[in-house]
């Protein structure tokens, strides 16, 4: 299928015909807006095509900040709600600590290759967005604290890939959120798989205990930048 907005087109799996031969996907499912809309795609798909491929649903947590878990049971339980037709297998956790930055990673690297060497996962999708333009990005006070790999690189990336004996698939690698903004509106996704989407990275002190956005963070501010609100709607 493909999606058009005017942030960006995203031609999805049609050009990449091995995933038609995957019986078992593993969607990592963050908690977040990005990695919720591209499990709406699969579904989407894999209902038009009649097609019997297991979803397994992956999720990393951080034990100092549990909350994605939360978000991330109660997505995954909408889908198999708004779409009864679907394969739906396992949700897979992974708990860790965090020492480093490059923990998390290193973390969600590890657990997803278990689940392939398990034999659990043929294939794995990912929500990863491509970060604002540079002027969008200094317009909105989105240069500080990006990730720079979600740069926009050209043709040096590819959605899909088999690195390593890997299958990677992350449709959204040329878009950034604002096409996944208005994709939430065009398929009437704002009431109730928005609200229990939730961005926000921060932990207890700075999000009165979980319970509100922290409005501060990065991926804070994307969310706002591309929806004009953040998680839950909060101004």
């Amino acid at each position: 299928m493909i999606y058009e907005s005017e942030y960006g087109t995203v031609d999805f799996w049609d050009p990449y015909p091995r995933l038609n031969e995957f019986k078992k996907i593993g969607i990592n499912l963050s908690g977040g807006a990005d990695s919720s809309l591209v499990t709406f795609m699969v579904c989407r798909e894999l209902t038009e095509r009649k097609s019997n491929a297991q979803v397994n649903f992956i999720t990393g947590v951080h034990n100092a900040r549990p909350t994605n878990e939360w978000n991330a049971r109660e997505i995954a339980e909408l889908f198999r709600e708004m779409f009864p037709n679907i394969n739906f297998g396992e949700h897979y956790f992974d708990y860790y600590d965090k020492n480093h930055e490059k923990d998390k990673v290193n973390h969600h690297a590890a657990h997803e290759n278990r689940l392939r060497d398990e034999g659990k996962i043929d294939v794995l999708f990912h929500g990863r967005t491509a970060n604002p333009d540079k002027e969008e990005a200094e317009a909105h006070n989105l240069l500080y604290k990006r990730e720079e790999r979600r740069d926009k690189h050209g043709n040096d990336r590819e959605p899909y890939h088999e690195h390593h004996g890997k299958p990677f698939y992350c449709p959204f690698e040329f878009v950034d959120k604002r096409f996944v903004a208005d994709m939430y509106h065009r398929f009437n996704l704002m009431d109730d798989l928005f609200p229990i989407t939730a961005s926000c990275v921060e932990y207890a002190e700075k999000t009165d205990y979980f319970t509100k956005p922290c409005k501060e963070c990065w991926w804070c501010r994307e969310k706002k930048w591309a929806f004009g609100m953040y998680d839950g709607g909060l101004q």
